[in-house]
């Protein structure tokens, strides 16, 4: 059992076992132990499935997590109900359960073991481009100050801060070529980098 899983998972859950027994259980003992055992089974078979199935893409793999947080917070209104109302639906609970259990266990494994077995097409890593983009953005509004043509400022002002132009390595060289230049040559170069924005 891993330390995370223990952390985010086991102790939480056992407090909660803990706190809803101290409370209901001395309304029906009976309902408690089927709670009980139900609830171990689940994080039994969570934690063998997370040691068995390291090699998941992270999409499937947060899919599953979900589906077993899901089914665990079920498990819990339907302890709810039954110790409130053990009189009347007595083992009749045990078909919330398995319902429970048919859904969110078996139908959702079988919908993640098909979802295993797609050709995924590899994903690109996301490179930041933060810091390119402001430091663009931050020549290009010094540049703006010296330009003349005021109507081709607004325009570039109102694209500023929203061009995806800006996150590119195209907008830095045009941005270069338009440090050294002035007069219309300047408002030449920034009309080209208008158009691209």
């Amino acid at each position: 059992m891993s330390k995370q899983f223990k952390s985010l998972i086991l102790y939480p859950t056992i407090f909660i076992v803990v706190l809803l027994g101290a409370l209901t259980a001395n309304n029906s003992y009976l309902a408690f132990l089927i709670f009980i055992l139900i609830l171990f089974e689940q994080i039994y078979s969570w934690n063998k499935s997370l040691n068995s199935n390291q090699s998941y893409d992270f999409r499937i793999f947060f899919a599953e997590q979900y589906l077993n947080i899901v089914y665990l917070l079920i498990i819990f209104p339907l302890y709810l109900i039954s110790t409130f109302l053990w009189d009347q639906i007595n083992f009749w609970i045990l078909f919330g359960y398995g319902l429970n259990f048919i859904i969110f266990r078996l139908v959702a494994d079988v919908g993640t073991e098909q979802l295993t077995k797609i050709n995924y097409s590899k994903s690109k890593d996301i490179n930041s481009s933060l810091d390119l983009w402001k430091s663009n953005k931050k020549r290009l509004s010094s540049i703006l100050l010296i330009a003349s043509d005021e109507a081709l400022k607004d325009q570039i002002k109102d694209k500023l801060d929203y061009s995806s132009f800006l996150n590119t390595e195209d907008a830095a060289s045009l941005i270069n070529q338009a440090e050294n230049l002035k007069g219309k040559d300047l408002d030449k170069m920034l009309r080209l980098i208008e158009k691209s924005m």
